[in-house]
């Protein structure tokens, strides 16, 4: 067999042997508490939100709060100098002189196997409250009541900042244990902060190349069992999976269009590796590219008018970024110098997060042109949350998350997933 050459990343370097398929759903129980065990790693910033425990609702009010204060950076229950539960018990003076911004206040009652969670943000400055009183509806069990605190951190972050908060939203990572033969690679989606993980897919091989679809319910994978093939899957938020390239060749990484009618991959099926286009379900795919050199690990504008890909089509060993623009089928070099890889737009299209080198992810602003690091000691490009305020990767041995230069690590093995190496996580949320 005759090894496909890339450039300098390795990843990028398969062995071709024939397809293989194995895998499994495990689904482990489902935990609920008030904060994970997260180590930050920066500085919070000053507490902007003041959460008062819910009256009748503490566990929703103290998961609202660990949303809020360790992944949003903004919020906290320290000192309070009193504990009302509706706006018409709020003395704003009170908090005017703690000098905290905004106050939420809430309550609830329980109707049979139901919970409604009634809840209010308060502009201390204003006295104004924001939005009125909102109410949230829950089931009286554990899942779902996480699920409702998250969305209701998600509604007070957007009437604070105007952005739509991304905790309701949900996480995808790899972890591996072992090498060669002896792999063993687990596909997990969890809660934002790493609770009520699900093994989706448990492989004996690689699985890597996680990129998140913009319409926030798919993602796409790349697995390569045991002396397989490496092929592409596409699966959904829910855990479903789905083989979409059953070739027997390279293929290299996949992207579901925004609107998740259309599939983009790479693949050596006809000889070199290229990019195509093909229907959701890796039906009747068409080949955009066709160069000697490597195209690999496409991925979508937010608009689906375009898409961004790696190629070497300039030589030196040094793979790019370009753009497709598939209206007129015309391409834009957007990096230069040393080997830069593995390409995401933001949602907004405002920011692109790459690899640079074989060790550095980044983030660059279209805008201005400039190139933040973000992780300077990976192998893997940051997956940016869908409302753009967060970047999430791997050190390895957990999950980072880093909010406006704060960070804070989670360890999956708490949970109940097994140790191993941390690859690839992303961010979903179909809200957005």
């Amino acid at each position: 067999m005759q090894v496909a050459q890339s450039f300098a990343n390795k990843r990028l370097t398969m062995c071709l042997v024939k397809l293989g398929f194995m895998g499994i759903m495990t689904f482990l129980p489902q935990a609920y508490a008030a904060e994970a065990t997260i180590v930050k790693t920066a500085p919070r910033s000053v507490t902007q939100i003041a959460i008062v425990p819910f009256i009748g609702a503490n566990s929703v009010s103290d998961v609202v709060e660990n949303y809020l204060t360790n992944i949003g950076q903004m919020a906290g229950s320290d000192s309070l100098p009193e504990k009302p539960h509706s706006s018409g018990e709020v003395h704003l003076e009170l908090w005017r002189a703690n000098k905290v911004p905004y106050v939420v206040v809430g309550n609830s009652k329980t109707n049979r196997d139901h919970v409604e969670i009634n809840f209010e943000v308060i502009n201390v400055k204003t006295g104004q409250v924001l939005g009125g009183v909102h109410r949230e509806k829950s089931k009286n069990n554990n899942q779902d009541l996480r699920f409702t605190s998250a969305k209701i951190a998600d509604k007070v972050l957007e009437l604070i900042t105007g952005v739509k908060g991304d905790f309701a939203g949900k996480i995808a990572y790899v972890v591996k244990q072992g090498f060669g033969k002896h792999a063993v690679s687990y596909l997990v989606v969890s809660d934002v902060d790493g609770y009520n993980p699900q093994i989706i897919r448990t492989v004996k091989g690689n699985i890597k190349a996680l990129n998140p679809s913009a319409n926030g319910k798919q993602f796409t994978f790349e697995e390569q069992q045991y002396n397989g093939y490496p092929v592409i899957y596409v699966a959904d938020i829910n855990g479903q999976v789905n083989l979409v390239t059953p070739y027997k060749a390279n293929n290299l990484g996949g992207a579901i269009s925004p609107d998740g009618n259309q599939l983009l991959f790479s693949s050596d099926k006809e000889g070199n590796l290229d990019i195509y286009l093909a229907d959701a379900n890796g039906s009747n795919p068409r080949r955009l590219t066709n160069s000697p050199a490597p195209e690999i690990y496409p991925s979508w504008s937010p608009d689906g008018k375009s898409f961004v890909f790696t190629s070497d089509r300039y030589g030196n060993n040094r793979g790019q970024i370009f753009r497709y623009n598939l209206a007129n089928r015309q391409m834009q070099q957007l990096t230069s110098g040393g080997l830069n890889s593995m390409a995401r737009i933001s949602n907004d299209g405002k920011k692109m997060s790459y690899l640079s080198g074989t060790n550095n992810g980044v983030v660059r602003d279209f805008s201005t042109g400039s190139v933040k690091s973000i992780q300077a000691s990976g192998s893997e490009a940051p997956s940016i949350s869908p409302n753009g305020m967060h970047y999430i990767y791997s050190t390895k041995t957990a999950l980072t998350i880093n909010t406006k230069g704060n960070v804070i690590s989670i360890n999956p093995n708490q949970y109940g997933i097994p140790n191993g190496v941390i690859y690839n996580p992303i961010w979903l949320n179909p809200n957005h």
